[in-house]
């Protein structure tokens, strides 16, 4: 029996301010709307500029599975994915993948190859990842050197079904895509739906998905497919400027992993223009983008090493503590815990080339528990530190509980979990003086018995 199609609730919503693209000349300064793109600007909102000086996110495949996108916006044409299997506009499935010229990208609706933005909300969250830095011309994506690859599961009104979704989420991964931004909600989900997420876990792949912008806690009242206790979803909240919680981002404790900016969030949108949009559509891409950086700086590292880098580095708050599983993004600090022990450039590679400095040390957690357990059964954790001698003492925390305080000999600990779904432990290590000196979270799930 075929699965029920769920339709998608939008998740934008959408500001009054909306600015043309500037034209490039010579004397234009480089990326005249930077300065209001706070996320980017701003040193201290998400490390970008820290990030930035290590990695530009070139050359990584980013899949953004949405409205489409304009694929020769000024600021995003240079990082528009070209199919190598497809040869240009000869009317055929050169790759053999059911999708006649998809050159850049497919049409989940109808198997095409048309993946044009009738909305702009695609294109908007392609901005945030990947729009050019440096070119004179609108602003800046977190990872501006990394390759867009569209596919379109929305339509003009940004509705559609989770069998578009499921098909778009193989379609991007079997064409090499470890990182999907997927600003899409739904209420309901399908089997197919968790056949695909599962599809793209088993290949290495993360599926960063937006929180959804219903005000509630989908611990409770799902929004999928952000809720789906698979590890390979890696679910987004949105904040502010502030580093609050936007009033309106989705919530939940078990099932929102971290948060990132999202209120007024300046990018590209249709006609080659700009717009700042407000929601968890904006937040997922630039957690997407984050990825791509590190990706970009250590491609030795598999995807999930690279997520564990994001959250374990994401800032604390009691406000978000409270309200999510993890912290607000940070990715400077998840650049440095991957390149933790390497080489750190001190030359901008996306300004200028230089010579690497002495390596920096920077105290690192690593947490190493089953990613899946069943219920009641006893769940062990271990860890192991470095660079973190001045430790005397480790909180253990579950779900944002603190469950152990042991001695800085210990590196283990186990409890008994009886509830279902998506968990998560937190370790914190302090010195003598109670000043917090590494932490590190690790994801799991809790399986009923058969």
């Amino acid at each position: 029996m075929a699965s029920r199609l769920t339709v998608f609730c939008r998740n934008v919503s959408v500001g009054l301010a909306i600015a043309l693209a500037a034209p490039a000349t010579a004397a234009a300064a480089p990326d005249p709307m930077l300065s209001q793109q706070w996320a980017l600007s701003d040193p201290a909102a998400i490390g970008a500029q820290e990030a930035w000086s290590q990695s530009s996110g070139d050359g990584v495949l980013v899949a953004v599975l949405d409205t489409g996108i304009q694929v020769d916006h000024p600021d995003l044409a240079a990082n528009v994915w070209t199919n190598p299997g497809e040869v240009p506009a000869n009317g055929r499935d050169d790759d053999a993948n059911g999708i006649v010229d998809d050159v850049h990208g497919a049409n989940m609706f109808d198997l095409s190859a048309n993946v044009d933005d009738d909305n702009g909300h695609g294109t908007h969250v392609a901005g945030i990842i990947a729009a050019r830095r440096g070119n004179g011309i609108g602003g800046s994506g977190l990872a501006p050197g990394a390759k867009i690859l569209p596919v379109k599961v929305l339509d003009s009104s940004m509705a559609g079904t989770t069998g578009s979704l499921s098909r778009g989420i193989r379609y991007a991964v079997d064409l090499g895509a470890k990182i999907l931004s997927v600003s899409v909600n739904s209420d309901g989900v399908t089997d197919e739906m968790r056949s695909a997420v599962r599809y793209a876990g088993e290949r290495g792949a993360i599926i960063v998905a937006s929180a959804g912008n219903n005000g509630r806690n989908i611990d409770l009242v799902p929004s999928y497919p952000a809720a789906l206790s698979d590890p390979a979803i890696l679910s987004v909240a949105a904040d502010t400027a502030s580093g609050n919680l936007w009033k309106l981002s989705n919530t939940g404790l078990l099932s929102v992993d971290l948060a990132a900016p999202g209120e007024h969030i300046v990018s590209a949108v249709s006609a080659s223009a700009y717009q700042s949009r407000t929601g968890t559509s904006a937040a997922a891409p630039f957690v997407s983008a984050s990825l791509a950086l590190l990706a970009a700086a250590r491609p030795d590292l598999p995807m999930s090493a690279l997520r564990d880098a994001i959250l374990d580095t994401a800032r604390r708050s009691n406000i978000l503590a409270s309200l999510l599983a993890g912290g607000r993004l940070d990715v400077g600090a998840a650049m440095h815990r991957v390149l933790d022990g390497l080489r750190w450039n001190m030359a901008s590679p996306l300004t200028t080339t230089g010579v690497a400095s002495d390596a920096i040390t920077v105290p690192s957690l690593r947490l190493r528990t089953r990613s899946t357990a069943r219920a009641n059964a006893r769940v062990r954790l271990h860890w192991s530190a470095a660079g973190a001698d001045s430790v005397s003492r480790w909180r253990v925390s579950l779900d944002g509980r603190v469950v152990a305080s042991v001695s800085a000999r210990r590196t283990g600990f186990s409890r008994r979990i009886p509830r279902t779904g998506r968990h998560r432990w937190r370790v914190v290590g302090f010195d003598a003086q109670a000043a917090k000196v590494v932490s590190g979270q690790r994801a799991f799930r809790v399986v009923r018995r058969r």
